[in-house]
């Protein structure tokens, strides 16, 4: 038994999204591709801005249509090690239309990457955005941030650890939105997805969502799949609870239909947490 009782192969298939929808995801990534294909023929955007200086430390603004409006700020998931922004602006049609500008976050994969370096990247796109606030059209005082299941971790973690550099470079994040996240690394270090990523005991003490909480201040939506894998909606439960216990203003949903590939696909995901 490795964790919580599971069997090596019962753990490889709680940890495996794909899991839940026969094994093949290639639908719904080629649904990502089209939708934010479209999203970039329909829309204003402003393409691989740099906010550092290696190729993959990029992201993409779709602008409101109105000067100093708030942004919505997405990191994409793909398991630490896929996607990329030019993937992930399914929803900005909808954030857009709802009166905030959106930004999509590139970040360097695994195993080109390990995971400080993807949470400092995070991070550093942020202090960009907020360095470039004026320029970009948006107000650096009403942010939300989001990030789907890799970047829900990576989203928490920069709030975990960056918060007071984000305040100091004034940006205020009044929303914190994650979605089917992983909160807890220690069984992601025993199944195959840790090939890539070679996580060690300290990675999986200081990276693990729920054991650095960070303090309260902004508005966090914790939400997942209804037909996320039972240990996926554990988990955001669970980072639900802990947040809730240290004090945190926190709602939880468990999104009805949805499973893990299509939740980035409905705009209430995006929305329905908005303050």
């Amino acid at each position: 038994m490795l964790y919580r009782g599971f069997s090596q192969d019962e753990l490889e298939q709680a940890y495996s999204p794909s899991s839940m929808v026969g094994g093949d995801i290639s639908p719904y990534l080629a649904s990502y591709a089209a939708l934010s294909a479209q999203a970039r023929t329909n829309n204003t955007v402003r393409e691989n801005l740099r906010y550092g200086d290696a190729p993959t430390q990029v992201l993409d603004v779709f602008p409101a249509r109105d000067a100093n409006a708030p942004l919505h700020v997405f990191i994409h998931g793909g398991y630490w090690r896929a996607l990329s922004q030019r993937d992930s602006a399914v929803m900005a049609p909808a954030v857009v239309d709802a009166g905030q500008s959106f930004a999509t976050l590139n970040y360097t994969l695994a195993p080109d990457a390990r995971l400080p370096q993807m949470i400092s990247e995070c991070r550093d796109a942020m202090l960009w955005l907020a360095q470039e606030a004026q320029a970009l059209g948006i107000d650096p005082r009403r942010i939300t941030l989001s990030g789907h299941s890799a970047g829900a971790h990576l989203a928490a973690m920069v709030m975990a650890t960056s918060a007071d550099a984000l305040a100091k470079a004034g940006l205020r994040v009044r929303e914190v939105i994650l979605i089917s996240g992983i909160f807890d690394l220690e069984p992601i270090s025993l199944v195959s997805v840790n090939e890539p990523l070679q996580l060690t005991p300290v990675d999986i003490h200081d990276l693990s969502p729920i054991l650095h909480l960070p303090t309260p201040g902004p508005h966090y939506h914790v939400t997942v799949a209804e037909h996320d894998t039972p240990e996926f909606i554990r988990q955001s439960r669970d980072y639900a609870e802990a947040l809730r216990k240290a004090g945190h203003s926190v709602s939880f949903e468990l999104q009805r239909g949805m499973q893990h590939f299509d939740i980035i696909m409905h705009p209430k995901t995006f929305l329905s947490g908005t303050r």
